[in-house]
């Protein structure tokens, strides 16, 4: 049987690498997809849970770190630092905004102020220079030099305020807005929002009373609320990703049905052609069920191609796809490879189904006759 279903994949080569193309090419989709959004789930919550801060503390009614809709006067902690065991605190500033290159070219950019040595919400790590920005000076993250050429010694306008680049960092690229950071009061004074952060940074003794010191906070302050890095890590990817997620399901069925139709027609067309001989078949003794692993093995055969070409082209176009543009942040994972090979096979099965119905029907004698 598996000789058979070989000579007639070989027979029509040029029909094969269009079976095959055409799975290869809703495989390429389907993976890219699915490690696009690994890739945007990790960096878009990436950094608050990366931050080091035990609790996150904000205006109520806040939902996510990147948004950034939150105001509280920065001497709040204060008395929030009562309420539980806590090393230490400090106010952040956070703000998507535009910001310009030398030559005039527009940045999306997250602007974020932090306060000095030891201030929890800085850059998560550095690539090159410094990573502490004095006065008039900033740290950018390395997404934007790969994009926008912005290099150590450049300077970048930021609300008409001229900024310094003195480091490279890692962990801010947030997808759709990169990250800036710049000193606490140099971000207060940019905004003109003097006495005044966007979230209250808190780092406890004892982490294990996290959630208990965010009770506390709310309880006390029913005008603020406040999270644990985990939960406001989750509550920034559910914002921003529940809003994509349905698009991108809309696309994977799509891609998964353009797969389907092709490979599905290519089979049928290639059962249709050989009717005859599948009635000669039929005729000398072969059972349906027989002819149905024909066609099976066929259609398994064809996808299998088509899935590691897929697979292949996906892998291969992984480690560049963040130079065509920040936003492709693409990260595969294991189970994703298998959960593609899965949806694969189910192709392969399903684009067997009316095929082999078709053989089915075929009456030998009337082969004969003909």
């Amino acid at each position: 049987m598996f000789l058979l279903a070989r000579r007639n994949l070989l027979s029509e080569p040029f029909r094969l690498l269009a079976s095959a193309g055409g799975v290869a090419l809703s495989v390429f989709l389907i993976s890219l997809l699915l490690s696009m959004y690994r890739g945007w789930d990790e960096k878009i919550g990436g950094f608050v849970e990366g931050s080091g801060v035990d609790v996150w503390v904000a205006r109520q009614g806040t939902t996510d770190f990147l948004s950034a809709a939150s105001i509280v006067p920065a001497d709040t902690g204060d008395s929030l630092e009562l309420l539980g065991n806590v090393s230490g605190w400090n106010p952040l500033i956070v703000r998507p905004m535009a910001a310009y290159t030398e030559g005039g070219e527009s940045m999306d950019i997250s602007l974020i102020g932090f306060q000095g040595s030891g201030g929890l919400g800085g850059p998560p790590g550095i690539n090159a220079g410094e990573a502490l920005p004095g006065d008039g000076e900033a740290v950018v993250d390395k997404s934007i030099s790969d994009r926008y050429g912005v290099d150590i010694g450049d300077t970048i306008l930021v609300v008409g305020h001229p900024l310094r680049v003195v480091g490279l960092s890692e962990g801010g690229n947030f997808v759709f807005w990169q990250a800036v950071f710049v000193d606490f009061e140099g971000a207060e004074r940019i905004l003109e929002q003097k006495g005044f952060a966007t979230f209250l940074l808190f780092d406890l003794q004892d982490p294990d009373t996290n959630g208990a010191f965010a009770e506390r906070v709310e309880s006390e302050r029913p005008d603020l609320q406040a999270a644990t890095s985990a939960e406001f890590a989750e509550a920034t990817r559910e914002r921003i990703l529940g809003e994509l997620l349905p698009i991108i399901s809309v696309v994977l069925v799509l891609a998964f049905i353009v797969g389907l139709t092709i490979s599905g027609l290519t089979i049928y067309t290639a059962t249709v052609e050989r009717a005859r001989e599948w009635g000669i078949l039929k005729a000398v003794g072969f059972r349906n069920s027989a002819l149905y692993r024909v066609v099976l093995a066929q259609s398994v055969a064809t996808a299998a191609t088509g899935f590691l070409a897929g697979a292949g082209l996906a892998f291969l176009f992984a480690p560049y796809a963040d130079d065509l543009a920040p936003q492709l942040i693409l990260t595969t994972k294991w189970y994703d490879v298998l959960a593609v090979g899965g949806l694969t096979l189910a192709m392969a099965v399903l684009a067997s189904f009316v095929p082999v119905r078709r053989i089915g029907r075929i009456d030998p004698v009337a082969v004969f006759q003909a």
